[in-house]
């Protein structure tokens, strides 16, 4: 994946990403087909500031720059947007990594019993089966790179962003039916209770 120099990220940042995203790529073998598909050559992506097109979700917007089809599954790389006031709920995923470098704004992050405050420039790596909970608990939008790796949890921002296609966050449905999909669809995500920092 190319970025020319005009592009919103500076090539070393991008590189410095992509290369610990390789380097710490790793994936369970119980997920399902994995091992096949991570034979198959990958192609080159190349993309242009504001490609691929920005989706609105509940907490923001999310840009796939890489999904699991590019990388056969291996890793994703998504640029977020949250919102101020967004913040997750206490979770951790069994097979997933997740690494955000932050942009822009400020990210909280608690991670088991901490909390940090990560500025832009910031990284954190959270390792798979980590205790954790993110948001933006500030007064302007933070914007991330997150790598996922193996990759499939990122395609949960496109179905939230179908869901408010049909319910609004403020609903009181629509948590409810966001557990719902991410069960059926059998997302990474253990739930583990709310976050109140």
């Amino acid at each position: 994946m190319l970025y020319e120099k005009n592009s919103i990220l500076s090539t070393h940042r991008f590189f410095v990403v992509m290369r610990f995203s390789r380097i710490c790529g790793r994936a369970s073998e119980t997920r399902e087909g994995w091992n096949e598909s991570r034979n198959k050559k990958a192609e080159a992506i190349t993309l242009r500031p504001g490609e691929p097109e920005l989706i609105t979700y509940d907490a923001g917007t999310v840009r796939y720059l890489a999904n699991s089809e590019d990388t056969n599954g291996s890793w994703s790389l998504v640029e977020l947007t949250e919102n101020p006031g967004y913040k997750t709920r206490y979770h951790r995923h069994i097979y997933t990594d997740e690494a955000y470098y932050v942009l822009e704004g400020v990210l909280t992050a608690k991670i088991g019993e901490k909390t940090y405050e990560l500025p832009a420039g910031s990284y954190i790596l959270i390792p798979h089966g980590t205790p954790h909970a993110q948001g933006n608990l500030g007064k302007v939008p933070v914007k991330v790179l997150l790598t996922i790796t193996p990759a499939g949890f990122e395609e949960s921002f496109r179905d939230r962003a179908e869901l408010i296609k049909t319910v609004k966050p403020n609903d009181p449905d629509f948590i409810k039916k966001r557990e719902e999909w991410m069960k059926n669809r059998k997302y990474d995500r253990e739930f583990l209770g709310d976050w109140n920092p």
